[in-house]
């Protein structure tokens, strides 16, 4: 077991206080701890969403403390908060669970979080940002053959690949923006004068892949939850190698085809 703030402590120290200073200012949803649950832990449960089906699962897993990429999203209309926000807040006051929510942070860091962990995965390296550190530019060594990377990305993510084959057929410049990461004009511009021949994200808008077409650049989706499932395991095995056998650390998958 440790105690709750040493947790806390050592998890805003790896994330960086420069990353969570940066999440404060540009993202409206949770970068940091949002409830405190009891001062002892002795196992956390990962997630990549916040929801009721995974506090159930947290609970009969004997979980005291949960981190997610998305974390609770506490935003209400006129103060009233919804019959699916009161369920989620039964459960986390009734077991008195911690709560930390880490969505830019985890997105954008440039060792653990989701983009850097996919770009890795993939056998490129980090050349640059995109989205303003929401995603990575990605080099190969040697030209890539597109098709060849579509499978590798349906076994990587565990999810089928919408795959819009609009660029060469080679790539060795890739972009990657977990999440919805769908483009905008700025985007576009951004993609173009970085080179990017293959640009990998988990969802899109009807008009993308006509532009992306148009753009030449060959485009990937590969599900929203499926790819972010990479940031909040990586920041598990860093408290795994902190704590070892003093803490528990699982991540509970509730699988969306989104």
């Amino acid at each position: 077991m440790v105690k709750r703030d040493e947790l806390i402590k050592f998890i805003y120290q790896t994330i960086g206080k420069g990353l969570l200073e940066k999440a404060a200012k540009i993202d409206e949803v949770a970068n940091g701890v949002q409830i405190l649950g009891k001062e002892g832990v002795a196992k956390i449960a990962l997630g990549v969403s916040l929801n009721e089906a995974f506090l159930k699962e947290a609970v009969k897993r004997r979980a005291d403390f949960c981190v997610f990429h998305h974390g609770f999203d506490l935003r209400t209309f006129k103060s009233r908060f919804s019959i699916s926000a009161q369920k989620r807040l039964k459960i986390i006051f009734k077991n008195d669970l911690t709560i930390a929510g880490f969505h830019y942070s985890l997105d954008s860091h440039p060792l653990i979080g989701n983009s850097a962990v996919i770009i890795k995965k993939l056998g490129a390296k980090i050349k640059g940002s995109l989205y303003d550190e929401w995603g990575y530019v990605g080099v190969f060594s040697a030209p890539q053959d597109v098709k060849r990377l579509r499978d590798k990305c349906a076994k990587l993510f565990n999810h089928s690949v919408l795959a819009v084959l609009a660029g060469p057929q080679k790539v060795k410049t890739i972009g990657v923006v977990s999440g919805a990461g769908v483009p905008q004009t700025s985007h576009f511009l951004e993609m173009e004068d970085r080179g990017v021949e293959l640009f990998i994200s988990g969802e899109t808008h009807e008009s993308v892949p006509y532009k992306m077409r148009e753009s030449g650049i060959n485009y990937f989706l590969c599900g929203h939850y499926n790819t972010e499932v990479f940031g909040v395991k990586a920041l598990g095995e860093k408290i795994k190698a902190k704590f070892k056998n003093r803490l528990k650390v699982e991540f509970i998958d509730i699988p969306n085809e989104v």
